[in-house]
């Protein structure tokens, strides 16, 4: 199969690294020819901020040579940002990795060189999304409920996995945690869809009776004009501070912020030292930090109804109460706090029994390698109509 890919790579943000580890999957069964679309913003690049990956999977990807026209091409895939959604292509067909983070509410700022309306006629144009959360948002914007493919995202499993207690110990003292610490982490692009200040929230009315609770904050501020202490700022400025007073010295000093970026190596670190990954999201497309974590063996607390539906299972840890909300055209989960908090009270400090479990649930069922034999199969049965 000759795979044409349009798309971002070298960098750390999502859709490349995604694009990435499918290739580097894929290139092991199909001949790939790699096109790079230039990124939107001139602060993205590879020093500013390197994908992370292993320099062996760098090294495969960069060799990939670009397209020629003497090649016949099977599969054109587009991975990159406004989604390009051209109906001309030099292949067989067409699939278009897109997705939604807000329920029912694509937007013409999402997407060009082409109507969802007019592309629902089109027999070989296809949307690859991962979830089937973001599905809906394509087919309330007019594709057809064939033309959507929904294969979600995997882990490196060499890298994402279970390390000795010593590890863990060396790493906790570079990070100034003590073993007797109960550590909570979000790591992410601090955006109001990931919902990080219902995190900071409970950790301020937790922290009151747990003194050995620290929070650790990972951002992207290398990536996104936005860092951990736009969230730490909008809630010490809230309301819900006003009433509960939860911010102090003590509850600043255990928080640890990280923004420098890191290898993937070093995010499995921070993974592996977390006792429990907290993601009150409200709109996620698919949602990966979670899912690698609890490859890590970490315990997981998620929003109910939303992306992370489609991997949950109950090894991994409990889901947070919410509810749908509409704030102009999007459509949005809103976490119950209350639910948060109660669920992390009920944990914190006591015994996790399930890591070798949630671990091994994660590496059978989304390796990179299986995930993209999923996805090439759906590249194969569209072929073949």
């Amino acid at each position: 199969m000759n795979i044409l890919v349009e798309g971002w790579r070298n960098i750390n943000h999502s859709y490349a690294l995604v694009n990435q580890w499918q290739i580097f999957e894929l290139i092991k069964s199909s001949n790939i020819y790699f096109q790079d679309i230039p990124f939107p913003n001139e602060n993205w690049n590879s020093q500013r901020n390197d994908s992370g990956l292993r320099e062996e999977v760098k090294n495969i990807i960069n060799k990939i040579p670009p397209p020629s026209h003497d090649i016949d091409y099977d599969i054109t895939y587009r991975i990159s940002g406004p989604f390009n959604f051209d109906k001309k292509f030099n292949s067989e067909i067409v699939f278009v990795f897109a997705t939604s983070e807000y329920k029912n509410n694509l937007t013409k700022s999402d997407y060009i060189n082409g109507d969802p309306i007019q592309l629902s006629k089109e027999k070989k144009f296809f949307i690859h999304t991962p979830s089937n959360w973001s599905k809906k948002s394509f087919l309330a914007a007019g594709f057809r409920e064939d033309q959507i493919v929904v294969a979600p995202h995997g882990v490196d499993v060499e890298t994402f996995n279970l390390i000795s207690g010593s590890e863990k110990k060396n790493i906790r003292d570079k990070y100034k945690i003590k073993s007797e610490d109960y550590v909570l982490t979000n790591i992410g692009a601090m955006t109001q869809n990931k919902g990080v200040e219902d995190l900071i929230a409970a950790y301020g009315i937790l922290k009151k009776k747990n003194r050995n609770l620290k929070l650790i904050l990972k951002d992207q501020s290398n990536l996104y004009d936005r860092g951990a202490n736009d969230p730490i700022k909008n809630m010490h400025d809230s309301k819900f501070n006003q009433k509960y007073k939860i911010f102090n010295d003590q509850m600043y000093k255990d928080m640890i912020i990280i923004s420098e970026n890191l290898n993937f190596k070093e995010i499995r670190n921070i993974y592996s030292i977390t006792d429990c990954y907290v993601s009150p999201y409200k709109a996620e497309g698919f949602n990966l930090t979670p899912l690698e974590a609890a490859a890590c063996g970490t315990q997981i607390v998620v929003t109910d109804g939303g992306s992370t539906d489609d991997y949950f299972d109950d090894c991994m840890g409990f889901k947070i109460e919410s509810k749908e909300e509409k704030l102009n055209d999007n459509i949005y989960l809103k976490p119950k706090t209350n639910s948060l908090i109660e669920i992390l009270d009920s944990i914190i400090n006591k015994t996790d029994n399930k890591k070798i479990q949630r671990s091994n649930f994660v590496h059978k069922n989304f390796s990179w390698e299986n995930i993209v034999k999923k996805l090439k199969k759906e590249f194969e049965s569209k072929l073949s109509k």
